[in-house]
């Protein structure tokens, strides 16, 4: 396979719902924002304040509730959703975590103490080792390695 096949075959784009794989959750989560919105509105005895709270914890759990796009590429890895966007460029990854879930690709080396609020994670949706695939080519390459 020649370099172009090879990078449009590693430049991958997926959605992920969390919502819907885990949607019995929703009710729990639901009541939980909207109770808290409540329990802020009469203890400010303010309805401003309690829509505040409510539209603060949707956002807060957007991730939930959207569904959010990833993509790795030539550039890098990141995420999308809603007015929220999280990438990281392939020179800046340092150190690469893998779990039953996803992948994290972090700026900092792992025993950093930032290191677990930094970086960018990708959710695998069924295609784990074409995610863990794509990113040992683009880390590859970026690094001036051939893989094949």
């Amino acid at each position: 396979m020649n370099d172009e096949g090879q990078a449009s075959q590693h430049t991958l784009q997926w959605t992920v719902h969390l919502l819907r794989r885990g949607p019995q959750k929703a009710w729990k989560a639901a009541a939980t924002i909207v109770l808290a919105g409540v329990l802020v509105g009469f203890s400010f005895r303010s309805a401003g304040m309690g829509l505040l709270a409510l539209v603060l914890l949707w956002l807060a759990t957007r991730e939930y509730w959207l569904p959010i796009r990833y993509y790795v590429n030539e550039r890098g890895a990141g995420v999308r959703y809603l007015g929220a966007v999280f990438d990281i460029t392939w020179d800046r990854v340092k150190y690469v975590t893998v779990t039953d879930e996803g992948v994290k690709l972090s700026p900092l080396p792992p025993r950093s103490r930032l290191e677990p609020f930094r970086g960018v994670y990708l959710r695998f949706s069924d295609n784990r080792e074409q995610v863990l695939e794509a990113i040992a080519f683009w880390r590859g390459c970026s690094s001036g390695k051939t893989t094949s």
